[in-house]
């Protein structure tokens, strides 16, 4: 990408000051103003401005205290608004002041524009002289201190020794500041795949390797295997083989013109494309931002064709009814998850082709674990687990889903509510007096836990965290009672639905020794 060389010089600094840095094109000026303060050692929070004498131009912070030392003789822009590229090309020297009382003032001269700069950040290339104190009274101010310093019997020595111990100041790292400076990602726009990918370490780069199922790349060092990667992501082979599996939330963003954009620390609807290798994620104090590369985008178009998109779609088609199944019955015999597909879709598979299709599925879009024939729900893949659904399942008919149930599971997460959800669903309306959609994510929340297999506890902790009124309905008899019943009854159809058609009573401690034998008997 283009970028600026320059040389930043403290003005009247003898032995000089300086610092060479190159910065990227397409910034602002009060981003300019961030990087120099970094680069040049000042903490940062004192007022600045940037003269262009030559060309009779102003650029500053728009604020009321900087129209109080406003040039009324030369043009003033705002710096949010101004990218540099506009000015640094029209002049190879510009001042930047820092700190209006002590008066910093740096030369800046332009010594390069570069075209093919490989970074989005600054970056300081070489430096002389250590930053000097901040309000110390700018450079004559410096060197008058130095000089006391240099005095043990000097009557300031032991103020000014004292006040500069107690600063800020420490002595310059060009490691840490480059460091520092990386982490000031403004256009994240421009990153680029090899950037992301030289961030990560040489483990990592193995790791996103395999992921990719790649071969001879151990041969390399760090450097030589980011390359490695940087072209073999790109390829329509690579490309296409890992983004069968892709979310609607990443094919979106790929196929959008929004980037970067800003996500949680905890957001994880594009940790395929992060896992790939294809994406990075750099966070500030207050955010993260969320980077995919123009480069994957482009490459996205050109590889993945619209009879590639519709193939991913049937695969992922495909895949939903195994992980539905899964769910729904624990263990299942393959042939069944084949027979339900074919209904619903017309489509004819035979076990070997879906074994073979499993098998190259990542084991992060899989609910279950392959067992011979047999799909099994992750959580029953312990050996005594497994033995125990068995036995609990023994003898017992499969329940068939209806293509509804399928297609809300495996698109939406839940099961459509039937009459019990409904029932439970308005008690939460009425009496917890809570807003439709707290009343249905609710009920959802409930329908999960029941479906994970967990216990009546973990629902009622559930409610006593996020529902309104839940002590209040707890201290009613009656209240508490029509909630406990309409729980047993979607407890009772939630089980009847995921476990094979399994009618079979179930209970649970209520507290204080007394049992819920559903469908809400108290004993």
């Amino acid at each position: 990408m283009k970028a600026y060389q320059l040389k930043v010089q403290i003005k009247d600094s003898h032995p000089p000051i300086w610092r060479r840095i190159i910065v990227p094109s397409g910034i602002t000026f009060k981003e300019l103003a961030e990087i120099l303060n970094v680069t040049m050692g000042w903490i940062g929070y004192h007022l600045h401005s940037f003269e262009f004498f030559r060309l009779g131009i102003s650029v500053g912070m728009k604020s009321d205290e900087w129209k109080f030392f406003e040039d009324m003789g030369r043009e003033t822009l705002d710096e949010e608004k101004i990218v540099i590229d506009t000015l640094l090309e029209r002049t190879s020297t510009f001042t930047y002041v820092y700190d209006f009382g002590d008066d910093w003032e740096h030369k800046v001269t332009v010594e390069e524009i570069l075209e093919d700069y490989e970074y989005s950040y600054a970056k300081v290339l070489k430096y002389k002289g250590e930053t000097p104190y901040e309000d110390c009274g700018g450079i004559d101010g410096y060197y008058e201190m130095l000089d006391i310093l240099e005095h043990p019997k000097h009557p300031e020595y032991r103020h000014i020794k004292d006040w500069t111990e107690e600063s800020f100041q420490s002595e310059y790292d060009l490691d840490e500041v480059n460091e520092a400076l990386r982490q000031l990602k403004y256009d994240v726009a421009d990153v680029t795949l090899k950037e992301i990918l030289t961030e990560y370490s040489k483990t990592d780069l193995i790791d996103i390797a395999k992921i990719h199922q790649l071969s001879g790349y151990s041969k390399y060092k760090k450097a030589e295997l980011a390359e490695f990667l940087e072209k073999e992501l790109l390829s329509k082979e690579v490309m296409c083989r890992y983004f069968r599996f892709l979310n609607e939330d990443e094919i979106q963003l790929l196929e959008s013109k929004d980037v970067p954009c800003k996500v949680s620390f905890m957001d994880v609807k594009y940790q395929y494309l992060l896992m790939g290798g294809y994406a990075g994620v750099y966070a500030n104090w207050e955010d993260s931002v969320f980077c995919l590369p123009e480069e994957v985008k482009v490459a996205y178009r050109k590889n993945c064709t619209d009879n590639w998109k519709k193939e991913c779609q049937e695969e992922k088609n495909f895949l939903m009814y195994f992980n539905v199944a899964a769910e729904f019955y624990g263990i299942c015999p393959m042939r069944k998850v084949v027979e339900l597909y074919k209904r619903d879709t017309g489509i004819e598979k035979d076990e070997f082709s879906a074994m073979a299709f499993l098998k190259d599925v990542p084991e992060g879009k899989k609910y279950f674990v392959l067992q011979g024939s047999e799909i099994v729900l992750s959580l029953y893949k312990v050996k005594n687990e497994y033995k125990r659904l068995l036995r609990e399942q023994q003898g017992q008919d499969f329940y068939i889903p209806s293509k509804e149930e399928v297609e809300c599971l495996g698109r939406k997460g839940y099961l459509p509510f039937g009459k019990n959800m409904q029932q439970l669903k308005t008690f939460f309306l009425k009496e917890g007096k809570e807003e439709p959609e707290d009343a249905e994510i609710l009920c959802r929340s409930i329908q999960f836990i029941i479906r994970v297999g967990q216990t009546m506890e973990e629902v009622l902790d559930l409610l006593e965290n996020v529902c309104l009124e839940y002590y209040e309905i707890m201290e009613d008899n009656e209240l508490r009672g029509k909630l406990l019943q309409r729980i047993a009854a979607v407890w009772k159809e939630t089980n009847t639905v995921v476990r094979r058609g399994n009618k079979d009573e179930k209970y649970m401690e209520e507290g204080n020794d007394k049992i819920i034998l559903f469908p809400g008997k108290k004993y």
